[in-house]
């Protein structure tokens, strides 16, 4: 898959030649549902009956009562980096983010029913202390994409059911980076074209003339927001009261956004010597030459921008089972295709150069096993545990999400409060493995071995909350 950024003007590549480009990640977030979490989001072949199936699996609805549902999850994580050489530990703190859904489903008639669902399947927040090298990829990141999914659930017959929605994807995503001036191209004054290395046609960097590495002079935001359509889709097929067999698919939903680059300067405190390349005397402050770049013509003068992103799509089966009256097991499998995130064409408006980013992205693979007991007529017990691979390749962990495969552990359970309401509630560990990566920008001649400098560790919590309330005749 190819996306392009198209800027408004030509030399804004000297402000983005390091830095990663706005991207959604391998961040599938599940948590929809109190009732879901609580099984690791386990159950495409029999849903919670909260009208969550509208996500998990439109085609249940047909069969469900109902039911109007919402809640919130909260997401606590925290995340710290090793270098490998100096043994320097950077952390950044605990941050929570919060996930909010709800859902609708109402019986039309016994073999008809229609749901509404407002939930997030892709998202990412994550910041790091400025003092982090990391900051010249991303320092504070995040990418929001809600889904709106009217749905339509109908019983083919007594054994199938079958339903689908259409989505309408609102996303925002915002990156805040700082800018290395060691890594920036040195401009001709006279000409504008880029100096270079005396004896070569190498273009010179400001590090080929002293600057030292991890300078800042700029600190940049990039922000846009943006809208898209797909679909979600899936059947049931029930072979008793027993044993049950489910599928869905999420299609894939490319979002075009809109937005604006902000930049600031950032004092360096550098003065230059004398014979610079700039032709000025020695002693000039640098700051003063990088000032005009902030304003009118200037580089990083502010900018509209435009990018298109594509979110993955999801294939999901399983089975149900209930062994006896009290208890429902489940098993599914999620496959996710963020092959797509490979190289990102950057193309720049007016005759600019263009540049490629690399994404080098895989596809990923879920398990999940989940379990409900009803413990009492009014009390159910729920637990689950889910295994996630990586949609990150070696070379490609970094600031903006160091990922790493991830099981997950759940607990949690439903309390029925009488005249059709309901809560549920559920806890979720995330135990995340330690993983190699870098804290710059790479190169598509560059692997895991060229730039990963230290270790990434994260662990993360989930609490889950809902409530819902069932009407109509079967409550």
């Amino acid at each position: 898959m190819t996306r392009r950024l198209t800027c408004a003007g030509v030399s804004l590549l000297l402000a983005l030649g390091g830095a990663q480009p706005l991207r959604a990640q391998g961040s599938n977030v599940m948590q929809h549902g109190a009732c879901a979490t609580s099984m690791v989001s386990a159950g495409v072949a029999s849903p919670c009956h909260d009208g969550s199936a509208v996500l998990f699996n439109p085609a249940a609805l047909a069969g469900q009562q109902s039911v109007i549902s919402a809640g919130v999850t909260a997401i606590i994580t925290a995340s710290d980096f090793t270098y490998d050489f100096t043994g320097e530990r950077v952390e950044r703190d605990a941050t929570t983010s919060f996930v909010p859904f709800g859902f609708l489903n109402h019986r039309i008639t016994d073999r008809l029913a229609a749901g509404f669902g407002v939930f997030a399947p892709y998202g990412l927040g994550i910041d790091w202390p400025l003092e982090f090298e990391g900051r010249f990829v991303s320092y504070d990141t995040s990418l929001r994409n809600i889904y709106l999914q009217p749905t339509l659930s109908y019983a083919l017959a007594d054994w199938l059911t079958v339903g689908g929605g259409v989505d309408v994807v609102l996303g925002s995503i915002e990156l805040n980076q700082r800018l290395d001036l060691s890594e920036q191209i040195v401009p001709d004054p006279s000409t504008g074209q880029p100096v270079t290395i005396p004896g070569t046609n190498t273009p010179a960097r400001f590090g080929n003339f002293g600057v030292p590495r991890s300078t800042d002079f700029a600190d940049a935001r990039l922000a846009g927001d943006g809208t898209g359509a797909t679909f979600n889709v899936g059947a049931i097929l029930r072979f008793s009261d027993f044993l049950s067999a489910g599928v869905r698919y999420l299609h894939s939903a490319e979002i075009d956004y809109d937005g604006d680059a902000r930049f600031e300067p950032v004092p360096t405190g550098l003065t230059l010597g004398a014979g610079n390349p700039f032709g000025v005397p020695g002693g000039t402050p640098l700051d003063a030459l990088l000032q005009g770049q902030f304003s009118g013509e200037g580089a990083l003068a502010p900018r509209d921008i435009g990018t298109t992103l594509e979110l993955p799509y999801q294939v999901v089966v399983g089975l149900a089972v209930s062994p006896t009256e009290t208890l429902k097991l489940l098993a599914d499998y999620q496959f996710t295709g963020w092959e797509s995130f490979d190289v990102a064409e950057i193309d720049f408006a007016e005759g600019g150069p263009d540049t490629e980013l690399v994404l080098d992205y895989r596809n990923t693979h879920t398990f999940l096993v989940g379990a409900e007991y009803a413990a009492a007529e009014d009390l159910d017990l729920r637990a689950g545990w889910r295994f996630n691979t990586a949609a990150e390749k070696a070379a490609s962990v970094s600031p903006f999400l160091p990922e790493a495969d991830r099981n997950y552990y759940t607990a949690g359970l439903g309390y029925d409060l009488g005249r059709g309401l309901r809560v549920d509630l559920a806890y979720q560990a995330i135990v995340q493995a330690d993983r190699r990566g870098r804290v710059r920008s790479r190169t598509l001649e560059q692997n895991a071995g060229d730039v990963n400098v230290g270790v990434y560790s994260n662990d993360a919590h989930a609490f889950s909350a809902s409530v819902s309330y069932s009407f109509g005749g079967d409550r």
